[in-house]
């Protein structure tokens, strides 16, 4: 049986992959961050360790998909980093979710919210199943 996942695996892996070399690349999403003093990197990094909780978040920047950029001018009163608002926890809105998005999840999160064009491989539902996460779609 571990065989076959292996197999499995490998091919969802060969396709994911030339699923990507045929797909144009959109413009990565731009996150303006302002950071003026020791107290606001720091806060900036916690930040950025807590969104890296979430495996599509983690995936995004790695891939080049999500960037960050130095604010030019200091904004009194407003947050550090500039973007679109995140999205809560378990929530994913890819195209394909893979069993390690699903294993990437939070222990606690018991719901999985995919985006109206995701699609789940039968390893990421098998293991959505095993942590007892129900799986809803958000609506178009």
């Amino acid at each position: 049986m571990s065989a076959l996942r292996d197999e499995i695996r490998a091919i969802l892996r060969e396709e994911i992959a030339a699923l990507r070399g045929n797909a144009a690349s959109p413009a990565p999403q731009v996150e303006r961050v302002r950071i003026g003093s020791t107290a606001e990197l720091n806060r900036f990094a916690q930040e950025l360790v807590r969104r890296a909780a979430s495996a599509d978040f983690a995936a995004r920047v790695t891939g080049g998909e999500l960037t960050f950029e130095l604010s030019e001018a200091p904004l009194i009163g407003a947050p550090i980093v500039s973007g679109p608002a995140s999205k809560p926890p378990g929530t994913i809105d890819k195209a394909l979710v893979t069993e390690r998005d699903i294993a990437g999840l939070g222990d606690g999160v018991r719901s999985l919210r995919l985006g109206p064009r995701s699609r789940l491989t039968p390893l990421a539902r098998d293991e959505a199943r095993r942590r007892g996460i129900r799986i809803e779609r958000a609506e178009k």
